[in-house]
C-alpha cells in the first residue's frame, strides 16, 4: 500500500507531530509512506520532510504560486499518478481541496484528518466553511476529538465519517534525563518550574499562566515558567512578563527538538487554551512523567481521565490554586504524573494510532474498489 501524506504548514505544531508519528507507526507496518508538502511563501514550514525522515520512501515539495495554482495541482496529479498512490492522506484544508482536484478520475482513496479549524478571522472562517464541503468529496474523514466529530457529522455523512484518537512515541517520552540534570542544563539549578509547549498564539491564552506565576511569586511561592514554541503573540506575551514584573523568570526558548528533555525539567505542565481538539502535548507531558493542569476544551478531559487537573478556560483563581497545591504537595503531584503517564501509555501510542489508520485505509479501499 502506498500512501501519500500532504500538509500545508506555516510551523511545526499538533497536527505535524500527529502526522510524523503516524508515518513512523505506518512504516513500521509495511506501508510505503510518501511526503508531500506545499510551499506556498516565506512563512511556509516543510520540517514534516526532514521529520519523516527515513520512514519516508520519497518526499516532495510542491510550490503554489497564489492562493490557487493550477501548476501545483498537475504537479501533484502526476506524482500521485507516477508513483502509484493508492491512498492520499490530507491533513490541512488547503491540501483538502488540492488533493480533491488533483485526484478527479485517478484510481486512489482520499482520506482527510481534521484537527481542527482556526476561526479567528472572517478570512479563517470562511476557509473552515469551504473546507467541509469539499470534504464531501473524501472517501474517509477523520476527527481527532469528538468535538470535531460532532461538527464534521452537520456536513458529512455519518458513515464516511471516524473518530481515531492521536498517539505519540512513548519510549521517546520515558525519562532518560533526571529532573536535575534537565533543570542544570537549563541554569535552573533546583527551582521550581511550570511549562508549556506550543503555539505562541492568542487562542493558548498563556497570559493567564504568566498571571498565575505572578500571583504565586505574591504568595512567597518563586516559580520559573518554560515557554516552548513560537507564534505571532510571542512579543507580546515577553512585554506582559516584563510588566508583570516576572520577565527574568520567565524563559522564552523558541522553537526546540528536544522536548523530552524540556519536559523533563518541569515540575508542572499547564495548558491554558480556550480551544483544543486533541493536544499532542498534553499526551506528551503524560508520558514524560509530569503533572498535568489543562483546561477543560476539546478531549482534554478524555484524554486526561483521572491523570491531570482540569480547570476552567479562562478561570485565573481555580490554575492559581492548582498550582499551589501540586507545588506543596509533592505526594499528589507525584500521583497524578503515575496515573497520567499510565494512561499515555496504556491508550496513546502512536503505534496504536498507526494500526487503526492502516486498518482504515485497507476497509476504505476495499469498500471502493473491492478486495484485489
Amino acid at each position: 500500500m502506498r500512501v501519500l501524506h500532504l500538509l500545508s504548514s506555516t510551523g511545526f505544531h499538533g497536527a505535524e507531530n500527529m502526522a510524523v508519528e503516524l508515518i513512523r507507526g505506518l512504516s513500521a507496518e509495511g506501508v510505503e509512506n510518501y511526503v508531500g508538502a506545499f510551499w506556498n511563501n516565506e512563512s511556509s514550514n516543510t520540517e514534516i520532510i526532514r521529520a519523516a525522515g527515513n520512514a519516508a520512501k520519497d518526499a516532495v515539495v510542491f510550490t503554489c504560486r497564489g492562493r490557487w495554482d493550477w501548476r501545483a495541482v498537475f504537479s501533484l496529479r502526476d506524482y500521485v499518478q507516477r508513483h502509484r498512490i493508492n491512498i492520499i492522506h490530507s491533513h490541512k484544508y488547503k491540501t483538502n481541496l488540492y488533493a480533491a482536484v488533483a485526484s478527479f478520475g485517478l484510481p486512489c482513496v482520499l482520506i482527510s484528518t481534521c484537527h481542527n479549524w482556526l476561526l479567528t478571522d472572517a478570512k479563517l472562517r470562511l476557509y473552515a466553511a469551504l473546507d467541509k464541503r469539499v470534504l464531501r468529496a473524501f472517501d474517509r474523514i477523520v476527527g481527532v476529538s469528538q468535538e470535531v466529530v460532532d461538527e464534521l457529522l452537520k456536513y458529512i455523512a455519518r458513515e464516511k465519517t471516524v473518530k481515531i484518537d492521536n498517539g505519540i512515541d512513548i519510549a521517546k517520552f520515558s525519562g532518560q534525563v533526571s529532573k536535575h540534570e534537565a533543570k542544570a542544563r537549563l541554569g535552573l539549578a533546583d527551582r521550581r518550574v511550570v511549562g508549556f509547549v506550543g503555539r505562541l498564539s492568542r487562542d493558548k491564552a498563556i497570559s493567564s499562566l504568566l498571571r498565575a506565576v505572578r500571583s504565586l511569586e505574591d504568595q512567597a511561592l518563586s516559580v520559573d515558567a518554560l515557554i516552548v514554541g513560537e507564534g505571532e503573540h510571542k512579543d507580546a506575551l515577553r512585554n506582559e512578563a516584563d510588566a508583570l514584573g516576572i520577565g527574568e523568570r520567565v524563559h522564552f526558548l523558541g522553537e526546540r527538538h528536544d522536548t523530552p528533555q524540556l519536559y523533563a525539567a518541569m515540575d508542572i505542565f499547564v495548558l491554558t487554551s480556550l480551544k483544543e481538539a486533541f493536544p499532542m502535548v498534553v499526551l506528551e507531558a503524560m508520558a514524560a512523567g509530569v503533572p498535568v493542569i489543562a483546561t477543560r476544551v476539546g478531549d482534554v478531559p478524555y484524554i486526561l481521565g483521572d491523570g491531570g487537573v482540569l480547570v476552567d478556560p479562562g478561570a485565573i483563581e481555580p490554575l492559581i490554586a492548582a498550582l499551589h497545591r501540586l507545588l506543596v504537595d509533592e505526594s499528589a503531584a507525584r500521583h497524578i504524573a503515575l496515573t497520567g503517564r499510565r494512561r499515555a501509555r496504556e491508550c496513546f501510542s502512536s503505534l496504536a494510532m498507526a494500526h487503526r489508520y492502516h486498518e482504515l485505509y485497507g476497509e476504505t479501499w476495499e469498500r471502493r474498489y473491492g478486495a484485489q
